[in-house]
């Protein structure tokens, strides 16, 4: 890994250091707004059209959530480490049936072994390029919820507990696994409930996370790395420039900004575009992985 000293100047690093844990509140109370916005739209006037605008709301809303506890497995929601962790677990993981402390340690791995044969994101960037064919298989998946079926099952029977020997003790694993996400589902159902809506926990709050958080999770997670040009960390990670309305759905809280925070991990998500105006002015700038749009990446892992 590359010491941002060399790239950067006291003076900017410090720039980049400084943290406002309010702008993460704000963010954080901003996504749940959205999500209640979802909500509201459709139940106020219910429609095909009004379905769909609500679950893209919401399915991408929960992609902002887990990006954002990206940043919480930096710490970088809150400059108090219990209530960073607090934060990033009860409003952001536990909700999206992941976890923070556990995400860290795997996630740190793969910020240091970036792109090697140690890195466990690796598997999600070797089979690229594809297809067009493969590539709208994988879509498809994800838009009809096979995808998002298969990551939650599978979250489930390994917190069942396979090597657990009887009933009890796979409950006692199942529990003490997600009583997090147990409790946020618990909350989220009763606060529906509550609007006299309950139907839309499994309409609005589930369908949205099987299928469009599925699929711009997919789309964010091969652009950061897939198809890139070379092996160092100047090459390995990718940024991609492109405009609000685009990063709304496939990169919240600027995380199409990925490069800038391979490079300097302790920069917090708001910080990122100075970070990229920062090195633009270097010389070795020219050698950054960067794509001006989405499109230019797709055209490079769809053969």
């Amino acid at each position: 890994m590359i010491n941002p000293n060399t790239l950067l100047s006291e003076e900017e690093i410090a720039i980049l250091r400084d943290s406002k844990d309010w702008r993460n509140y704000l963010a954080i109370f901003n996504i749940w707004a959205q999500i209640a916005l979802g909500f509201f739209i459709f139940s106020f006037s219910p429609s095909i059209l009004t379905f769909l605008v609500a679950a893209l709301i919401i399915g991408t809303r929960q992609f902002a959530l887990v990006v954002m506890m990206h940043d919480g497995a930096h710490n970088l929601i809150s400059k108090n480490k219990k209530i960073n962790d607090f934060i990033s677990q009860w409003l952001c993981a536990y909700p999206m049936m992941t976890e923070t402390v556990n995400y860290r340690k795997y996630h740190l791995i793969h910020h240091k072994h970036t792109e090697t044969d140690l890195d466990p994101d690796k598997s999600l960037t070797d089979p690229f390029p594809v297809s067009k064919k493969s590539f709208s298989r994988k879509v498809l998946r994800d838009l009809t919820g096979i995808s998002g079926l298969r990551r939650y099952f599978g979250y489930l029977y390994s917190a069942w507990g396979v090597n657990e020997n009887t009933f009890f003790g796979h409950l006692k694993h199942f529990v003490s696994s997600l009583y997090g996400f147990l409790i946020c589902q618990l909350i989220i159902f009763s606060t529906l409930t509550f609007f006299n809506v309950p139907w839309l926990y499994l309409l609005l709050w589930w369908i949205p996370k099987l299928t469009i958080f599925s699929l711009f999770y997919r789309l964010r997670s091969i652009s950061e790395h897939a198809c890139t040009s070379g092996q160092d960390d100047f090459t390995h990670t990718r940024t991609t420039l492109s405009s609000n309305f685009v990063r709304y759905f496939i990169a919240p809280l600027n995380v199409n900004y990925h490069l800038e925070h391979h490079l300097f991990m302790f920069c917090p998500w708001y910080n990122l575009p100075k970070a990229h105006e920062m090195l633009k002015e270097k010389d070795f700038y020219k050698d950054l992985e960067i794509e001006n749009g989405y499109f230019n990446v797709f055209k490079k892992v769809i053969i």
